[in-house]
This record gives structure tokens, C-alpha cells and sequence, in this order.
């Protein structure tokens, strides 16, 4: 009797093998799953923290310049001297306004010095801010008191200032803006005009600074808006001499509201746009309101709106954004 061998089957069959494919596109399918979405995550948490560290940077710049607007050293009454007759005598170096401002709109004229930066550099439809004050004591010691009509301040050590600095000397009776014209780190102060009025040898010098604020383009991220400040200085002439710098890049929008005091410190109506404030001695606080947006594109999808001052702002080419405000007293202008 014959018996028929039997064949053993050997590998997989095709049904097997479409099987076998089929899980592995479900597996490979899972985990490009997980790594979209990681990356996806990553990409938000991302753009979420450049969005919060440009938003805080932008309000410490901001408030701190605030808060010090109007400071002049040991000034403290409003009795002070002008500015230096052979320095242009606009918004930027007068020593009794410490804060002024020029709303986005609405704005009648635009001093001069200005126009440069409120037309052509500013991005449409943004605020814009002068601050100045005092920057902090130098150090600088006066070997002795001085007459007025004097041009020459003489120090007990080099100074450490350069020609062109912007200076001020005050004591509790007054204060005078001037221009340095001595030597780098000399151990004397000349001044561009004479001090017009005595001071003891226990007087300030503190250095003067006056900065713009406004939103411009960044210079270093193509096609992204930026925090930038303007810083006008001087020249040993006399002339303006303007420094242009990129503080925060991804800073979208600036509005900022003025409220006005009274003789007590407090506030007198409502928080006011720059062109309705008519007296900016009197303004005693302000309210910073700016959107920060991500470096990064494509963050989120659809593109993200948020809701700024009443309006509904829709942020381009999937950059996360958010909404950042701070109310800031003036300190100076407080009686």
C-alpha cells in the first residue's frame, strides 16, 4: 500500500503576510502619531515661552522708565533750570516734563524731531512714548562748592564721563541740565554753558537720559515687530546725537492710557489716549497695554485671535500670541 507524503508548508502565506503588513502600517501608523503630536507640543510650549519672555521684558523696560519719568536727583520741587540754550530745546531735553506721549491716531501735530521715527520707523497704528529723568547718581564728588556763572566743576577722582555727556546737577533748591565738555575720565566736569547758580559741594550729578519708545521692525528677525527705544544724547557741540536700538523683538502692538492727578495724588476721571491729556505734569499713572507674539511660525492652527482693548486681533502665519497689561504709578509726578 502506498502511503503519499504530506508536504510540510514552509514561510507564511499571503493572507498571513497582508495580515502581518497591515499591523505594521496600524503600529507605524501610531507611532508617527505620537511624534507629530509631540512635535506639535513641543512647538507650542515653545512659541509660549518666547511669547511670555518677550511680554515680561518688554513691561520691566516700560514700567522702569515710568516709574523713574520726572525724577531729576535731589530736585525735589518743580524749581529748575532750562535746558542748555545751544541744545535743541524740543520734548527731548527739557528737564520739567519727565513723560509725554503720541497716541496711534487722532494726533493734530507731530513735533519735527519726531516725524522721522512717527512716520516712517513706527508701526502703524502703535503708541508712542518719551520718558526722561535721572539715571541714577554717577558718584562724582565735588571738591568743593561752586559759584554761579561758573564753567568748571572740579572732582575729588576722574569722573568717568566723556565728552558729550548729558548731566545734571541738583541739590534741594534746584537742578541744571548740561553737556560735558572735558576730557574722558577727567577729574574735572567742563560744562557747554555756565551753572547759573550756586551750588554746595554736597550737590548730585546724576546722568540725564531721555528715551522714545515705540514698535518698530526687528533688525534681527526678519519680518517680526519689535519693542525699540530711541536714546537722544548729545554731542560736544551741542547737537543731537541719537542712538536706535531693538530691545524685545516680538512685541506686535503698544497702547498705553494716561490718567491725570490731583493736588492730592489722586485720579481725576478716567485713563485717557495721549492726544486727549493736556497737561502731562499732572498725569500721575499710566496703563501699559501690548500684545507679544512667537518668533516662531506655525504654532497653532488656525491662526490665533485674541482680544485687545475691545478688538478682535487675528495673528498671521500661525504665531501664538497673548495680551499683556500693567498699570504703573509715576512716582515724580506724585506729591
Amino acid at each position: 500500500m502506498k502511503h503519499r507524503a504530506t508536504r510540510r508548508q514552509s514561510g507564511l502565506s499571503i493572507i498571513e503576510l497582508m495580515i502581518a503588513l497591515l499591523l505594521g502600517l496600524l503600529l507605524m501608523g501610531g507611532v508617527m502619531q505620537v511624534f507629530l503630536s509631540s512635535r506639535q507640543t513641543y512647538q507650542t510650549n515653545s512659541a509660549l515661552s518666547q511669547v511670555q519672555e518677550s511680554g515680561r521684558f518688554a513691561l520691566d523696560f516700560l514700567a522702569y522708565d515710568l516709574k523713574n519719568a520726572g525724577y531729576r536727583g535731589d530736585c525735589l520741587f518743580p524749581l529748575y533750570d532750562p535746558t542748555p540754550s545751544t541744545l535743541t530745546k524740543d520734548e527731548r531735553y527739557v528737564l520739567g516734563t519727565g513723560i509725554e506721549g503720541w497716541n496711534d491716531t487722532g494726533e493734530n501735530s507731530i513735533p519735527a524731531w519726531l516725524n522721522d521715527v512717527y512716520t516712517t520707523s513706527r508701526r502703524a497704528g502703535t503708541d508712542v512714548v518719551l520718558l526722561k529723568h535721572a539715571a541714577g547718581a554717577t558718584g562724582i564728588t565735588l571738591s568743593n562748592s561752586i559759584g554761579a556763572n561758573t564753567d568748571r566743576l572740579a572732582t575729588t577722582a576722574a569722573t568717568g564721563q566723556t565728552p558729550g555727556s548729558l548731566l545734571i546737577i541738583s541739590d534741594t533748591a534746584g537742578c541744571q541740565l548740561f553737556i560735558n565738555q572735558s576730557a574722558a575720565n577727567a577729574a574735572t566736569l567742563t560744562t557747554q554753558q555756565v551753572i547759573n547758580r550756586a551750588y554746595a559741594q554736597t550737590a548730585v550729578i546724576s546722568n540725564f537720559q531721555s528715551s522714545l519708545y515705540y514698535i518698530g521692525q526687528s533688525s534681527v528677525a526678519a519680518g517680526l515687530p519689535a519693542l525699540r527705544r530711541v536714546r537722544y544724547l548729545a554731542t560736544t557741540d551741542a547737537q543731537p546725537l541719537i542712538v536706535d536700538e531693538e530691545l524685545v523683538s516680538g512685541i506686535q502692538d503698544l497702547q498705553i492710557q494716561y490718567a491725570v492727578g490731583d493736588s492730592n495724588g489722586q485720579i481725576t476721571g478716567e485713563y485717557r489716549d495721549a492726544q486727549l491729556i493736556t497737561d502731562w505734569q499732572a498725569v500721575i499713572s499710566a496703563q501699559i497695554n501690548l500684545i507679544a507674539v512667537s518668533r516662531d511660525t506655525q504654532a497653532v492652527s488656525p491662526d490665533q485671535q485674541l482680544t485687545f482693548r475691545g478688538n478682535t486681533v487675528t495673528l498671521a502665519n500661525g504665531r501664538l500670541g497673548q495680551v499683556f497689561n500693567q498699570t504703573v504709578s509715576i512716582r515724580n509726578h506724585l506729591p
